[in-house]
């Protein structure tokens, strides 16, 4: 599994990227995605009473299956998750304090930066290189020991 994570500071163009990224990938295979919510409550409107009510998990169903689990999670247990899903790459939004290689969204001072990108310099071309570049990252884990 190869695993890329996007950073930068608000409105940057992170989630372009990272959608953009995911859709170039997606024509190599299984791709995941792991987005950094720190500030966003899943705890609010249905899933909040159903919380209430003492569930410990709550499953959403429609043109997807949404679980929502009343556990703390981290990064290296999430990528443990999709590699055991059988994903091919992982294009992780956010994170930036982690030891995972970056894209660089403007000008965010971060370890372990492979590419610098603004939003304005995203086009279908830089993409499918990103992309390529990501697939010739070394596996998850290797690049970790």
């Amino acid at each position: 599994m190869k695993v890329i994570s996007v950073v930068g500071t608000k409105k940057t163009g992170k989630t372009t990227l990272v959608c953009a990224l995911v859709a170039a990938l997606a024509k190599y295979g299984r791709v995941g995605t792991i987005k950094n919510m720190v500030s966003h409550s899943v705890d609010q409107g249905d899933t909040k009473r159903h919380f209430d009510a003492g569930a410990d998990m709550v499953v959403g169903l429609g043109e997807a299956r949404l679980i929502v689990k009343r556990e703390r999670g981290d990064l290296d247990s999430a990528l443990a998750e999709l590699e055991a899903e059988g994903m091919d790459y992982v294009v992780v939004e956010g994170f930036k304090h982690s030891s995972l290689a970056k894209i660089s969204m403007a000008d965010i001072d971060v370890a372990n930066v492979v590419r610098r990108v603004n939003l304005a310099d995203i086009t279908s071309a830089l993409v499918e290189e990103l992309a390529q570049m990501v697939r010739g990252m070394k596996e998850y884990g290797a690049s970790n020991e």
